[in-house]
């Protein structure tokens, strides 16, 4: 009875002011066509009751029904449907700024109980009502809310039916090597609901594996790309990410790879099932390890930790290099200097401001690398033991045929899953041990990848972590010398000395100490 009291001080009026709500779920163009039809059925529906219009709340290409997990504001990990709009709408009617909701039927506006049972409690609270177009959906009275609550419950494990049903269907094709859909990897196109390798960008996927064999960076790839007017995937720029992830997919090199959806809603990070794609390969299976492997022995070199423990993230790029000419420590930036720094008692403390001394090792390094370029030299890379190589290569193919062939029994359910758990992680250690073994053997151009001749070009922007690098190739050390003796520490301002003068002299002071306490050693 609470419920139908309720009603009559809520619906009676013809003034009364309305929200709009409409949600589809699956929008892959972004047309908006089936939103706005509901928007438009709403629209008319609350004209024929008199009802004023006020607000729409869209949500296009919207699950009503897929949750992810989210952390609250208390910490503790749940497990939701993410709808602004709908949050955003229960607020308004909430807040008293409208008294009648409008959904095109009850499975737009809720497929989720929770979802439900927020929708009947602002409702209780706030006293708008609730409809649909189709009279689905109506929460006056105890036995509208009974309803409404068995209805939301089957249209809840229809959803969940179709999504064991679609991940199925997408491990089938998983198994048969067909394409999932989706966005179309670069190189390609889609016809007929298969790939074909495209005659314009499919090339260039060749291109840019034979550049990283080479030994050039991916930033030169990728600035030669973007000056070229070449476009990602999703219509942008090329970068470091987007470049390696085009030359590690897959697909390039025809494998269709499977990674289900995991219970919290993302995709799995690795694969748990490669098969022979349906479509042609860019790359042969053999350059696409290559170029792999070169990538992951370039992660390699940057990381200053050993294997495992994370790489390090350079923020200064002469670190490690500034060194104390007394006791031959590495200074370590701290605020504003570089500082020696010793735990023993009374060591050497010895610092040097860092604004000075870096600027001062940028321009000897960049003009040394511009007389580089204007005189280059053939350097000689060292040899390296090409049969090792080979034989660690051979041994990856091993190990990945018997990763293949034990996925292939878990699969057909010839072994069980504790004991294709058991398998798979030796056989991984012992191809990430291997991949290790590879990326150390690789020639040094494998490595960071600079050419020294156009160092001096691409130094501004570039990461400290590359400006080691390169200035590692050219520079052995910098050392800094104590204070001389004869030359006073800070200069003192003279009487009647303008602002002017003085800012000079001292740094015109500052410069000569810096040249006589710090000593370069250059690589031959």
């Amino acid at each position: 009875m609470g419920h139908n009291k309720q009603e009559q001080t809520t619906m009676p009026g013809a003034s009364l002011r309305a929200v709009v709500y409409v949600r589809i779920s699956d929008d892959p163009e972004g047309t908006e066509r089936g939103v706005d039809r509901q928007e438009a059925d709403c629209r008319a529906y609350a004209t024929a009751h008199g009802w004023e219009v006020v607000a729409v709340f869209k949500e296009n290409d919207t699950s009503a029904f897929k949750q992810r997990t989210i952390t609250l504001p208390s910490g503790e990990r749940v497990r939701r449907v993410i709808r602004p709009e709908f949050r955003a709408m229960l607020k308004h009617l909430g807040d008293g700024q409208a008294q009648v909701m409008v959904a095109y039927d009850l499975d737009r506006a809720v497929r989720d109980p929770r979802d439900l049972e927020d929708l009947i409690d602002a409702k209780v609270l706030a006293g708008f009502g609730v409809r649909s177009v189709t009279g689905s959906l109506r929460l006056d009275t105890d036995s509208d809310v009974a309803m409404a609550r068995v209805l939301v419950a089957m249209a809840n494990k229809s959803s969940a039916d179709t999504a064991r049903r679609v991940a199925r269907a997408a491990k089938q094709q998983a198994v048969e090597g067909a394409w999932h859909g989706g966005r179309v990897p670069f190189g390609y196109r889609a016809e007929s609901g298969t790939l074909v390798i495209d005659p314009v960008t499919g090339p260039m996927v060749a291109e840019a594996a034979q550049r990283v064999l080479a030994g050039e960076s991916l930033y030169r790839i990728e600035k030669d790309w973007n000056q070229r007017g070449v476009l990602t995937t999703h219509g942008g720029a090329w970068s470091d990410r987007t470049l390696k992830l085009m030359l590690r997919n897959p697909s390039i090199k025809g494998v269709r790879e499977y990674r289900p959806m995991l219970p919290d809603g993302t995709r799995a990070k690795t694969s748990q099932m490669q098969v022979k794609a349906v479509w042609p390969a860019i790359l042969d299976e053999g350059t696409w390890q290559h170029v792999s492997d070169v990538l992951d022995a370039r992660k390699q070199a940057r990381n200053f930790h050993q294997p495992g423990t994370g790489a390090a993230k350079r923020l200064y790029p002469f670190s490690g290099l500034i060194r104390c000419s007394d006791c031959g420590r590495a200074m370590l930036h701290r605020g504003g200097v570089y500082q020696c720094v010793q735990s023993t008692r009374g060591g050497c403390h010895r610092s040097i401001r860092s604004a000075e001394i870096t600027k001062l090792v940028e321009e000897a390094v960049l003009a040394t690398f511009e007389q580089i370029t204007l005189n280059p030299t053939t350097r000689t890379t060292p040899r390296v033991d090409a049969g090792a190589r080979v034989g660690l290569a051979a041994r990856l193919d091993a190990d990945r045929e018997r990763l293949a062939r034990l996925d292939d029994d878990h699969y057909d359910g010839l072994i069980d899953k504790a004991m294709w758990v058991r398998q798979r992680a030796r056989i991984a250690e012992r191809i990430e041990a291997t991949r290790r073994e590879y990326a150390a053997a690789m020639p040094e151009h494998a490595g960071p990848g600079i050419d020294m001749t156009t160092v001096a070009k691409e130094w501004e922007g570039r990461t400290p972590m590359w400006q080691y690098q390169a200035t590692s190739l050219i520079l052995e050390a910098v050392l800094v010398h104590a204070h001389p003796a004869d030359m006073m520490t800070a200069v003192p301002k003279r009487r009647n000395e303008t602002a002017e003068a003085f800012h000079a002299r001292r740094d015109a002071h500052r410069a000569e100490v810096l040249a006589r306490r710090v000593e370069f050693v250059w690589r031959t």
